[in-house]
């Protein structure tokens, strides 16, 4: 069924530009040529009231461009039933109905040239045909018991074909000529779209070399006599560089949410909140670019009734911003002014916003809407009005033009009230594509908020240890978390610590945590709870038992309301680290360059890939930052030749050197690429300093603690969870049948039993070789064993001493003896277990 919708969709664009004159053809056509058949050339069979059927079916046809949205919805199907009646149908009868006399089959001839003028698909054309010559057949044969073939002369078939493929193929290229026009117009609009990221990038680089200079933005209301210019001076050029960079942001979603829309695709929903409209458009009206002061004045707000609605504050702006500067194109028009006003009823919100400007004529209130119809304004491209009512769409609105030719335009946006049923479908959508990690060791209350957070149609992941959290934070992008303070292992204050640090992850998801809402999760006194959330980097907690009022206000907070991002104190890893910028953009070059040099970076330039490779060979980096688009290498021809270390004879960290990779695109086959390339991460440009410094604090500390497993965190404090573990232990199967199984599909009773053999002899000797170790206090030796034993026995399935070894490794591993005194004898406790158990399963 979608695909027939489309189908109709597209037949009807191709026929609109004629629409109305095939249909006022038909509504004039049918009724004239009775006359011309039954008086002035007089025909076996004529019938009136089928013509004038036909007439009155194509009466709609004509007024096709006048149809207000909901109509033009519903007349693809019309069009597509009404066509097969009028033609097909229609000639196919009068044709059988005169006995295939000459007349007629020269009509029906006309009749399906006419056709595929109107249609452009080969394949709808013949089963229209067909079902119509069909249908017209039984009809004939119901109403005269028989079908005549009297005056029929074989020959017509041939010269049907010919005429109806010929009429196809010109079609055809007249389509092919259309859909070529349609296409250039996307690509030269996405390209300026593109082109626009330039400037942007430009203007973006001179914010932050400002910026860079400048000190750091003062906590305090205090003058420092260290500065050159006032505190106050010094928070308003801050504010201002804020302000500037918040503009170029959303001037790039503007852009991304454009070509998005050009590409085929939905205003993204993603990003919708909670928006108040005085506030909106009072701050859409400030951050208006007015050519002339004097233009702002033209502009009054009326606010009858203020009210929130659900959508996105930059594409909001830019549906205001384009209504002001199509209005503001006439103000030189004599009394000209503009009014915006705010109200709200039973049914919705509503803001309108007229303008004394010369009009828009009735018949192109509807097109202006179009995508590429431009009216009355030379240098547009048609897309503004087009993208402003698929953003209103997808705010679950409406944008129409009333207009008085020579007095005044209004657009009206109508809004749903906030708590309406089509936003309730809206967040929910939103909320089906959003993923929660519970962790918490009492299973009711996981299962509670479990249960919560599916009524609220989130995803959710459960984790019943803050191990298990912090694994599967490790592997997973979470929107939000709920984490219990009190867990064994690791408990929450500790998890969050690491999550929050940026070590040990993924670099897109350790930036990603960085800010992302944590909620804890506590029966413990307010007071200490609140100390505990801060200290660790939790935004807020709740105290147990926690209700589904609690859960859906914390989801509305941090989902749908402009709630700021909890700060994070980031160690700063940057001081002293070389870093290799390649870029082909001399700017941009110069832009990250001072940036970095202000945190302490030495910086190494090359113009292309190949002279980054040159480069990397007589000088050792910590990080490189790589452009994508350059001549002579781009970044993923370099990246690869980096991995493969083809190049270089000196340079040895090639395969582990962190890449970032600096790209203006961003779509998933460009991420494909970079990543199949070897780089590490990729940020977007323009590339804004905060983002930087970010990523690269987050890679170089991934790059620093690679070789660090999660539990080495918590072995900095080996006393907590320990009791536990050597407690737990106890309880460990002694051997993991699996494992065993496995192994004896391979190879059978023989390779186990040599395997067994194989463990006993070697692990016997480790037993010894452990013991001279302790009591020469070798720890390097000792930790070389232990990784053996650990080895050796989860190979072979020995459980039980694999987990023991495992735990004992990880203080080896840091330089530290096990946590419990009576380890080695508890080691030796388990292997005798381990031999008994083996022996027992080798003999059965």
């Amino acid at each position: 069924m979608m695909i027939l919708k489309q189908k109709a969709l597209d037949i009807v664009e191709h026929a609109e530009p004629n629409l109305s004159i095939i249909g006022l053809f038909g509504v004039l056509g049918y009724p004239a040529y009775y006359i011309i058949w039954t008086y002035i050339f007089p025909q076996p069979y004529e019938n009136l009231q089928l013509r004038l059927l036909c007439a009155a079916i194509s009466l709609p046809w004509v007024f096709y461009r006048f149809y207000p949205k909901p109509l033009k919805d519903y007349f693809p199907l019309y069009f597509f039933i009404s066509l097969f009646f009028v033609i097909p149908f229609f000639f196919s009868f009068m044709m059988l109905k005169n006995e295939w006399s000459e007349v007629w089959s020269m009509s029906l001839l006309s009749g399906l040239f006419l056709l595929t003028l109107v249609l452009f698909d080969w394949v709808i054309i013949c089963l229209i045909t067909g079902a119509g010559f069909i249908a017209a057949y039984f009809t004939v044969f119901l109403l005269d018991g028989q079908v005549s073939f009297n005056h029929y002369h074989p020959e017509y078939i041939p010269i049907f074909l010919f005429s109806i493929s010929g009429g196809i193929v010109a079609n055809h290229k007249r389509e092919l000529a259309h859909k070529t026009k349609i296409s250039f117009l996307r690509s030269l609009s996405g390209s300026i779209a593109h082109e626009m990221r330039n400037p942007l990038n430009s203007i973006t680089n001179a914010i932050a070399l400002i910026q860079a200079r400048l000190p750091e933005k003062p906590e305090n209301n205090s003058d420092n006599e260290s500065y050159s210019i006032s505190n106050h001076g010094l928070v308003s050029i801050h504010n201002v560089i804020k302000d500037s960079s918040n503009t170029l942001n959303r001037a790039n979603k503007i852009i991304d949410s454009i070509l998005t829309s050009m590409e085929g695709g939905k205003v993204p929903t993603r990003g919708f909140i909670c928006i108040r409209s005085d506030s909106a458009i009072d701050a859409a009206i400030d951050n208006f670019p007015f050519h002339d002061p004097e233009e702002k004045k033209l502009i009054r707000v009326n606010k009858i009734k203020d009210f929130y609605f659900f959508g996105d504050r930059d594409l909001f702006f830019y549906v205001l911003f384009n209504l002001l500067k199509n209005a503001i194109f006439y103000k030189n028009k004599p009394g000209f002014g503009i009014e915006i006003t705010t109200d709200t009823n039973d049914s919705g919100n509503s803001i309108k916003v007229r303008d004394t400007g010369p009009g828009i004529s009735a018949n192109k209130r509807e097109r202006i809407f179009e995508s590429f119809y431009t009216s009355n304004k030379a240098g547009g491209n048609g897309l503004g009005l087009s993208f402003c009512r698929r953003v209103i769409d997808a705010f679950g609105g409406k944008i129409v033009c009333d207009s008085k030719e020579g007095k005044w335009t209004e657009f009206t946006i109508t809004l749903p009230k906030y708590d309406s049923k089509k936003i309730r479908e809206i967040k929910d959508k939103i909320l089906r594509g959003k993923k929660i990690l519970i962790a918490d060791d009492q299973t009711g209350n996981r299962m509670i908020l479990a249960k919560y957070i599916s009524e609220l149609h989130c995803q959710f992941d459960l984790a019943e240890n803050g191990s298990q959290a912090f694994s599967l934070l490790s592997k997973k992008r979470y929107d939000l978390i709920f984490m219990d303070y009190e867990m064994p292992f690791l408990n929450g204050d500790h998890v969050v610590k690491l999550i929050r640090s940026a070590r040990d992850i993924n670099p897109s998801l350790a930036l990603h945590y960085l800010y992302a809402p944590i909620i804890g999760i506590t029966a413990l006194h307010e007071t200490e709870a609140e100390s505990r959330a801060r200290k660790c980097g939790m935004n807020e907690f709740l105290i147990k038992p926690v209700k589904k009022i609690q859960v859906s206000q914390i989801l509305e907070k941090y989902f749908f309301t402009e709630e700021p991002s909890i700060t994070n104190n980031r160690d700063d890893v940057l001081n002293g680290k070389r870093i290799l910028l390649v870029d082909d953009n001399e700017t941009s070059r110069k832009f990250m360059t001072m940036v970095l040099q202000h945190y302490g970076c030495c910086i190494g330039q090359a113009v292309h890939g190949r002279a980054a490779i040159d480069y990397l060979e007589k000088e050792d980096f910590d990080l490189v930052l790589m452009d994508i688009e350059m001549p002579v290498m781009n970044g993923i021809e370099a990246a690869k030749a980096i991995r493969s270390g083809t190049y270089f004879n000196r340079f040895i960290s090639y395969k582990t050197i962190p890449i970032i990779a600096l790209t203006g695109n961003t779509d998933e086959q460009s991420s494909l690429s970079i990543q199949e390339a070897g780089m590490n991460y990729h940020l977007s440009k323009p590339v804004f300093k905060d983002e930087l410094i970010s990523a690269i604090n987050v890679i170089l500390k991934n790059s620093t603690f690679a070789n660090k497993a999660m539990n080495n965190h918590q072995s900095h404090k080996p006393e907590q969870g320990n009791a536990e573990f050597w407690s737990a232990v106890e309880s460990e199967k002694i051997l993991d049948r699996s494992i065993i199984n496995s192994l004896q599909e391979i190879g059978g009773d023989e390779l186990i039993a040599t395997l067994f053999e194989t463990f006993i002899a070697d692990s016997d000797n480790l037993i010894k070789k452990l013991t001279d170790a302790v009591a020469e206090k070798d720890m390097k030796h000792f930790d070389h064993l232990m990784h053996t034993f650990k080895g050796s026995s989860g190979s072979v399935g020995a459980n039980k001493i694999y987990v023991l070894t495992k735990h004992i490794n990880e203080f080896s591993r840091v330089g530290k003896w096990p946590d419990n005194s009576a380890w080695m004898q508890i080691l030796t406790t388990v292997y005798a277990e381990t031999i008994k158990e083996m022996q027992k399963l080798y003999s059965a």
